[in-house]
Order: structure tokens, then C-alpha cells, then sequence
């Protein structure tokens, strides 16, 4: 169908400007528009409603992931929250803005090894709609993120033996700074619940792409990221309100 409106609409402006020169010389003191409003028109009538475009700026989510409250509340060592806000283009695409704020105060009982840090985090990105062609607001998605922070920690451990010149050698250190990029492969569903309320969960494939090296220890948590690994998977369960601004 698109096919044949593009070719009436294309053989139309042809029709028209070949007969532009004829109307020229027959009316050379007046300007005729009949020929113009004529495509017009004909080009209207060759658009079907499924060929119109859709406006641009579908509806707005502003979102919470209840994971991170969740893992304390169950006595994890780790606590973070964070909000997002996603803008819903042609129902396709969904570029996103993540931040939170991320805490960790660590003990290893076998090493007695202490670690603490918090730090807010940002995420920003881009989700991918495949249920756009559906009159729907329920959704399956996949999307990118790259992450970003920017923190110090603490670390201390018992005294360590100096193998050389013997004696103890203390290993206590305080506000290390540092600093991480990441990215983020993600996959989630969104459904429904009551009018504008929705709930959804994803699964995060992430890769940790730079880090501040420093002297004394690597990071062992990073906000929002995770513990410190080249590779991690994460989970999220979000609470999302929904604002339609074009309606179904």
C-alpha cells in the first residue's frame, strides 16, 4: 500500500510540473495555485490512516528497582536505590536515564578483611520495543546502558608480616578514590497492572570496561555495578508509573 501511494504521489507531481510551463504561458500576469492544491489533495486521498505518522513522543516512565532494598532487608551486605526515567518514541524506541545510590560495608570473616564504601551512580541508554506494532502497553524489550561512577572506599585487614625485614606492617587505608565504567546488555518484560501502574523485571549482562588503578587495593563492591568482576549478571524488579501521552 505505501508502495502505491509513493507512486501515485510521485507520477502526480510529475503530471504537475509538466503542465506548470502551459499554465505559465497562458496566464502570465495572474499565479495560479490550482495545479498545487490538486496534488494536495489527490496525495490525501492516496494516504491510508495506517501510512500517517505517529506522533513522535509516545508517553513517559518514571520507575523504581525494589532489588536493592530488597537484598538488605534479607540481611545482604549490600544496599542500593535507584530511579529511572524512560521517554517512549513511536513506541520503538526508549532512551533511558538511571541513577542511584549505592552503599556496602563488607567484613571477610576468613580474612578479616574490611571493606566500605557508598557513592551515587548513573546509568544512560537506549530500550528496543518489539511489541510496538501492538495496541498495547504491556512490552518485551532489550536494551544498552552504560554505566558510570565515581566513588573512594575504605580497606583494612590485621597487620601484614614484612617477609623481608620482618616485623608488621599495617594495613589500614582510608578514602582510596577511584572510578569505573561499564556496559550493560539488558533484556526485560513490562506488563500492565492497574491504569497507569506497572511492574516488570529485567536480566543485566555487564562488563566492567575501566577502572582507577590505585597502589594499595583494587575495589571490591563498586555502586552500581556490583562486586568487582570483568563480567557480572544482575536482576532487577521494577515498580513503573506510566504516563500516556498520546492515547491507545
Amino acid at each position: 500500500m505505501m508502495q502505491k501511494s509513493i507512486s501515485e504521489y510521485i507520477i502526480l507531481i510529475i503530471i504537475s510540473a509538466l503542465s506548470l510551463p502551459c499554465m505559465a504561458q497562458a496566464q502570465k500576469k495572474t499565479v495560479d495555485t490550482s495545479g498545487a492544491s490538486q496534488v494536495k489533495q489527490e496525495v490525501k486521498k492516496a494516504l491510508k490512516p495506517e501510512d500517517e505518522a505517529k506522533p513522535l513522543i509516545q508517553g513517559l516512565s518514571v520507575y523504581t528497582d525494589l532489588v536493592g532494598v530488597g537484598n538488605k532487608l534479607f540481611g545482604g551486605s549490600y544496599l542500593y536505590g535507584e530511579v529511572g526515567a524512560e521517554l517512549n518514541l513511536l513506541n520503538r524506541f526508549m532512551p533511558v536515564i538511571e541513577a542511584g545510590y549505592a552503599t556496602c560495608d563488607v567484613l571477610d570473616d576468613d580474612k578479616s578483611i574490611a571493606y566500605k564504601t557508598s557513592a551515587p551512580y548513573f546509568r544512560v541508554g537506549m530500550n528496543y520495543n518489539f511489541m510496538h506494532k501492538k495496541d498495547t502497553y504491556s512490552i518485551i524489550y532489550a536494551g544498552l546502558r552504560y554505566g558510570f561512577t565515581s566513588f573512594s572506599f575504605d580497606i583494612s585487614s590485621p597487620a601484614l608480616q614484612d617477609p623481608i625485614w620482618g616485623g608488621e606492617v599495617p594495613f589500614d587505608h582510608k578514602g582510596i578514590s577511584c572510578n569505573a565504567g561499564w556496559l550493560e546488555l539488558v533484556a526485560g518484560i513490562r506488563a500492565q497492572i492497574w491504569k497507569n501502574l506497572h511492574m516488570g523485571w529485567s536480566v543485566r549482562y555487564k562488563r566492567l570496561m575501566s577502572t582507577k588503578d590505585n597502589i594499595y587495593s583494587d575495589p571490591h563492591y563498586i555502586p552500581g555495578y556490583g562486586v568487582k568482576d570483568d563480567v557480572l549478571f544482575g536482576f532487577t524488579y521494577n515498580i513503573i508509573y506510566y504516563l500516556p501521552l498520546n492515547k491507545k
